[in-house]
């Protein structure tokens, strides 16, 4: 069982900071053809948790997610897990983790693919606002509402 990983841009060293990159690009730009900046300001700012899953070689990352102050609520974005993993429960190890540090109180944000909404609501979040198509894929916004 592949070990849940976590820590701020701050506490990452360089080959992680590659392997959460490398990840992303090779899912969100390659795979589902979308040319834009994955990286931004929220990676580095010091209240995002990055977290992910290593991989078996040196420097590689099979799934990873991040959690960020967006306003009133947190935010989990950047989801993502390399083909292999998918169905094995590693991303929903990664959604308990971050859930789990946002804590029950918490109100919390996403925006979903559609197709993966149903993955989402296993985790408590209904959608919250129409979908909408962002680079070619629908998307709809999501919430899980503290307690």
């Amino acid at each position: 069982m592949r070990e849940i990983r976590q820590g701020r841009f701050g506490e990452l060293d360089g080959p992680t900071v590659f392997a959460l990159a490398r990840l992303r690009q090779s899912v969100f730009v390659v795979e589902q053809e979308c040319p834009y900046p994955d990286l931004d300001g929220h990676d580095t700012a010091a209240s995002t948790v990055h977290f992910w899953a290593a991989g078996d070689e040196p420097g590689e990352a099979v799934a990873c997610l991040r959690l960020l102050h967006d306003g009133a609520s947190l935010r989990i974005g950047r989801v993502c897990c390399v083909p292999e993993e998918r169905g094995t429960g590693l991303s929903g190890r990664l959604m308990a983790a971050a859930l789990d540090l946002a804590g029950p109180e918490a109100d919390v944000v996403l925006d979903s693919q559609t197709y993966a909404a149903g993955f989402y609501r296993k985790y408590g979040f209904v959608e919250d606002g129409e979908e909408y198509v962002e680079d070619g894929i629908p998307h709809v916004p999501m919430r899980r509402a503290g307690k």
